[in-house]
């Protein structure tokens, strides 16, 4: 190594202490190291010798420690300090929900589920932590071995696991059940847009098209099969929108789907599948079937109703609805504390989907945006509707409201939003060469 190196490397060596997000340290020496090279040439061109260029070079960049220092304040790992804040809340109010509940219930059967929800919260907020630390760009490298398991397990599921309220979800092995649809329905996505995502902005061909239609279909086809249409539906939604906002082809998009959603239609009206529909359709005149399918709408409308402004408090029966309120938490906490409390939630909700959907332009990554756009959409779909079904003017169906309702789903969703805060956390500290060559601010002297 010749002086120059030497004294080259020793300055990177020092600015590098300062910035402690190692992912960026080779492509800062690249950068600066090249820097730093062409004024040392520019000077001896200049009859300069190599020591005085050196020098030069050396005095013109600066202090290491301070231009280090500001390396690390624009690369360094951030955290979405708002965020956090809103899923603190969600925890909060999911705790407290679940406390009143099971200590004013007097069916013994449901006293566990405190501990139950407990235990689901924390090995959710163990792995939020594990994924928000964790590299998501290795996630990319795995997105077909993903993709196969999933897909596999779906397909193996009705040999293996028993036919359960009407909906082979879960898988069942050694003593262990995954909500497997439910699982399917946040990962499969990420997966599909991992695997396609280059190759439909590149070439979006009839043959990327295809390959993306039919990664999509397989899955779907096991949704039916397994007549999980509460997954089914977001799973399509979900694919359809990504689609289109990886190739920027909105309308062509919604065109051909609006099309092959009224063929698919068709076809389940043909095929007797209609009755299917009687329950969605009892919101258009719920006095038709108040004690069948209109139950659970018209027992909401009138809790709402009840509840004023401020609610009816803790004293409120719980025991006529045994787990209706854990299924449909927004309506206990209206119950109890409110409409006052219902709007809040309501704006929290928005506030918390428009934080979220403000990250996509801070995120330079395109496999981190795609992330990013996927698990917002997944989430708005379930809140939305969720709070929708608050009101009892919609089709009462299995969406669980993310991370205050009850059960094992919360792992779920607190790890993917573990993974949301992972690109979030490492949106300054992408490898510079994926930035197409966009410049380093660097400090002169």
């Amino acid at each position: 190594m010749t002086n120059r190196d030497e004294r080259i490397q020793h300055y990177l060596d020092h600015m590098c202490v300062q910035v402690k997000a190692r992912e960026v340290h080779n492509d800062l020496r690249d950068e600066l190291g090249n820097h730093m090279e062409e004024m040392i040439l520019d000077k001896e061109q200049e009859d300069y010798t190599e020591e005085e260029a050196i020098a030069y070079a050396i005095e013109q960049m600066g202090d290491p420690t301070v231009v280090g220092k500001s390396m690390h304040r624009l690369h360094r790992h951030r955290m979405h300090w708002g965020l956090l804040v809103g899923i603190a809340s969600l925890l909060i109010i999911s705790l407290l929900l679940t406390w009143i509940y099971t200590t004013n219930i007097s069916v013994e059967r449901f006293q566990f589920l405190y501990k139950s929800h407990l235990l689901y919260t924390i090995v959710g907020l163990v792995l939020m932590v594990f994924l928000m630390y964790f590299d998501y760009q290795k996630w990319k490298k795995s997105a077909w071995w993903i993709y196969i398991l999933l897909s596999g397990m779906l397909w193996i599921n009705p040999l293996v696991s028993p036919f359960a309220y009407g909906v082979q979800r879960f898988w069942s092995i050694f003593g262990l059940t995954i909500d497997l649809t439910t699982i399917s329905m946040w990962v499969l996505p990420l997966a599909i847009g991992a695997i396609m995502m280059d190759k439909l902005r590149t070439k979006c061909d009839v043959q990327s098209v295809s390959s993306y239609i039919l990664l999509v279909a397989l899955p779907s086809f096991s949704l039916f099969q397994a007549s999980d249409w509460v997954r089914l539906f977001p799973f399509g939604t979900a694919t359809i929108i990504l689609f289109a906002w990886i190739t920027r082809k909105w309308f062509y998009t919604f065109v051909g789907a609006a099309i092959t959603g009224s063929v698919t239609m068709i076809q389940l009206f043909l095929s007797g599948e209609y009755r299917r529909f009687e329950r969605l359709s009892v919101v258009l005149d719920l006095q038709n079937d108040p004690l069948g399918n209109g139950y659970y709408n018209q027992t909401i409308m009138n809790i709402l109703h009840s509840a004023g402004w401020w609610g009816n408090g803790s004293d409120t029966s719980l025991d006529h609805f045994t787990g209706f309120y854990m299924d449909y938490p927004g309506v206990m906490l209206i119950d109890v504390f409110g409409w006052l409390a219902g709007i809040m939630l309501l704006l929290g909700i928005v506030w918390f989907l428009t934080s979220m959907l403000k990250m996509l332009p801070r995120v330079l990554d395109e496999f981190g945006r795609m992330i990013v756009f996927s698990i917002t959409m997944m989430f708005a779909l379930q809140m939305l509707y969720s709070l929708a079904m608050t009101t009892g003017k919609v089709p009462i169906v299995s969406v669980t409201f993310p991370f205050i309702g009850f059960g094992s789903h919360v792992i779920l969703e607190y790890a993917m939003m573990g993974l949301l805060l992972g690109v979030y956390r490492r949106k300054d500290t992408i490898s510079l060469r994926s930035k197409q060559g966009e410049p380093i601010t660097t400090m002169s002297k």
